[in-house]
């Protein structure tokens, strides 16, 4: 064997495809650069797809807060089944803060608190600035 000439590897498949690489590649490439740049896609997709879906969930009940907000302007409170009837998602994602003594869940700008009033379970709905 001369020195200018370089032996060949292995017959190495593509991770994606399963075609064969070309002999002269990288040693360390496991995918044609199309197939990386595929599956680079399809895991980033999937990386973000729990994601995405928590933010759309959290955009949905902010706007349904906002909506309850207006609707007890006095801070009477919202029956639970009212709440819900509405969409609110309780399961969704949510920040736990304690103000004025109260656990309050807020989505981003809103946020609710569940107190039991005469035996009633009841809604109320803050906006952030109610606390400043």
């Amino acid at each position: 064997m001369e020195n200018d000439q370089v032996p060949l590897r292995a017959n190495r498949l593509c991770i994606r495809c399963n075609a064969p690489l070309e002999p002269n590649e990288h040693g360390n490439r496991k995918a044609h650069q199309t197939c990386a740049y595929e599956h680079k896609k399809q895991a980033q997709k999937e990386k973000y797809k729990v994601g995405n879906s928590a933010k759309l969930m959290i955009q949905k009940n902010e706007a349904i807060a906002a909506r309850l907000y207006q609707m007890d302007k006095h801070k009477m409170g919202i029956p639970y089944m009212v709440a819900l009837e509405h969409g609110l998602n309780f399961s969704c994602p949510s920040t736990l803060n304690n103000r004025q003594n109260k656990k309050v869940y807020f989505f981003d700008q809103y946020g609710y608190s569940i107190e039991t009033v005469n035996g009633d379970h009841l809604i109320f709905i803050y906006h952030e600035s109610d606390f400043q």
